[in-house]
């Protein structure tokens, strides 16, 4: 991915927001969910029913911003990580905001760490307020981001790049996801690399990583980052992904026949 995809991206991130008004009130969800997919645990956990109802389960969602109070339950639950909540009255210099996390270890509540962007890349140092973790296990980071970021902190790299590439996944004790959809570990596809595979196509055909449903959008970034590491280039250098239009799914009853009249 380029700089030109990422604007593209911020873009549309920044066309998710509501209005400055109601941004002035307090804290508030902005979904980053710009894929048609058969989708919609936003909609069923809200518990003030501020996301609106979808005529089509492929819709993207929509929030009614007079109901939502940021609580944060969506992030919990969004299998694509792509809810956030965004504070910008926390303080004059910094905004609040919440992330999804599912990586180990955790940050701790007062610890500095890199905040990145969408692609991963550094982009200033934020401060961790708060870490609640939910029943299925995706932790929620509060990050005390300064205000010129806010719209730009995706997510946070504890460690230098080079140490986490050194360690590996040592930490956690376990398995860790790249490809939730898919079930692909971290361990296999850098296996997968070890092996001599160094394309996406290639780890794609190997072990079906972004595959799924969602089409990469959880995994893309961080397969590019692994493909990146082991080929000793840059990611812009790479062959990223080719996307297409989503399928739309249809009910089984068009594929029967219909009575004759």
């Amino acid at each position: 991915m380029n700089d030109e995809m990422l604007q593209q991206l911020e873009r549309r991130a920044m066309a998710c927001l509501p209005d400055e008004a109601r941004r002035r009130r307090g804290p508030y969800a902005v979904f980053e969910c710009f894929q048609q997919i058969p989708c919609n645990p936003c909609r069923t956990s809200c518990p003030f029913g501020a996301v609106l109802p979808m005529a089509d389960l492929c819709e993207t969602p929509q929030i009614d911003y007079d109901r939502c109070v940021g609580c944060g339950v969506c992030l919990s639950v969004c299998p694509g990580l792509a809810a956030f909540v965004i504070d910008e009255t926390f303080s004059d210099e910094e905004s609040l905001v919440k992330i999804p996390y599912e990586y180990a270890p955790l940050p701790q509540g007062g610890q500095e760490v890199d905040g990145v962007d969408r692609l991963g890349e550094t982009v200033c140092r934020v401060r961790v307020e708060a870490v609640k973790t939910f029943g299925n296990r995706t932790s929620v980071l509060s990050l005390a981001v300064p205000k010129p970021f806010t719209h730009r902190v995706r997510g946070i790299r504890i460690s230098p790049r080079e140490q986490l590439i050194t360690e590996g996944g040592e930490a956690g004790g376990g398995e860790s996801i790249v490809c939730r959809c898919e079930d692909v570990t971290e361990e296999e596809l850098r296996a997968a690399l070890g092996e001599g595979l160094d394309s996406l196509k290639q780890l794609k055909l190997h072990t079906r990583v972004s595959m799924g449903p969602c089409q990469g959008k959880t995994c893309i970034a961080l397969v590019m980052r692994e493909l990146s590491a082991a080929n000793g280039r840059p990611v812009g250098e790479l062959r990223g992904p080719k996307y297409r239009l989503p399928i739309q799914p249809i009910q089984i009853s068009a594929f029967l026949d219909k009575p004759e009249k």
